[in-house]
Formats: structure tokens, C-alpha cells, sequence
């Protein structure tokens, strides 16, 4: 039995993150989930939100918005649009765009079904972005104990 999971945060053109650690926290579209090694084989929908990685006392938060999650083999596998660590994320831009996703979310005709989940996506991803870093003060230690990297992803690369 395993003992530890093998994890990896990765966007469309960058391994965001990848380790070996204890469990892992994330917001799966019908709620909170946390996987832990030997976790049954499992395909899901991720929501935007804090994705938390932990191994011992070093834990890792990313603010990630919607993709899949993928879980086979304790090795998990978080396929998302875009996730960012903290020394990423810039709160002023993201305030600005809270207020631009309700702006336009106020405006929007009801039967507009895209351009809604768009926006709510937009927002939602904002806030996670906010949340993150002031969960974590600004401060990226609990980063800096996991070999925390990103990595382009060549065309002909297979993840």
C-alpha cells in the first residue's frame, strides 16, 4: 500500500506542480473533496476554488479555476485552464475583475446560459485567486518545502 500520492497540477502549457505528498484538498463541482492514497479510481469536474496539497507541516495552495481531476494508481492528476500559487497572483487585477464579471452578470439577458457561466466562472475564479493569497498572507513558504516548478509543455510532450 501506498503511503503517498504522486500529484500534478498541470494547465494546458505548464506542469504547475508536481510532487509526492499526503493528501490533497479540491472543490469538485458536487462539493469539497479530499484524496488520500489508495483513493478508488476516479474522473471528476473541478469547480473554481483552492486546490491544498499537503505533506507533513508543508502544505501548497493553488487557486485554480474549472477542469478534471484524475485519480488512478495514487498518482492524481488536476487538469485545469489555469492555476497559480500565490506569487502569482496579483490582487488588484483580480478585484478588477470581480467587478467587471458582476458588472456584466447584472446586465446579462437570463437565457444568455453561456455568457453567465462564463462570467460566474470568471468571478468565481477571482475569488479563489483573492482567497488564496490571503490564506496565505503573500507569504509562499509552505510552497517552498515541496519542489513546487513550472514547466512549459513541449508540443510533443504526453502528461
Amino acid at each position: 500500500m501506498a503511503d503517498k500520492l504522486e500529484v500534478r497540477i498541470i494547465t494546458p502549457d505548464h506542469v504547475v506542480f508536481s510532487r509526492r505528498a499526503e493528501s490533497v484538498s479540491l472543490p469538485g463541482m458536487l462539493g469539497d473533496m479530499e484524496i488520500l492514497p489508495n483513493h478508488v479510481s476516479l474522473f471528476s469536474t473541478i469547480k473554481p476554488g483552492q486546490v491544498t496539497v499537503r505533506s507533513g507541516e508543508a502544505q501548497a495552495f493553488f487557486a485554480v479555476s474549472t477542469g478534471f481531476l484524475e485519480v488512478h494508481a495514487d498518482v492524481v492528476k488536476i487538469l485545469v485552464d489555469s492555476a497559480e500559487g500565490n506569487a502569482e497572483i496579483d490582487t488588484e487585477a483580480e478585484k478588477r475583475l470581480i467587478e467587471e464579471a458582476e458588472d456584466k452578470l447584472k446586465n446579462l439577458d437570463s437565457e444568455d446560459v453561456e455568457t453567465r457561466f462564463a462570467f460566474e466562472t470568471q468571478l468565481a475564479t477571482a475569488k479563489a485567486r483573492i482567497e488564496v493569497y490571503e490564506r496565505t498572507g503573500g507569504d509562499n513558504e509552505g510552497a517552498k518545502n515541496f519542489s513546487r516548478f513550472i514547466e512549459p509543455i513541449s508540443p510533443d510532450s504526453k502528461s
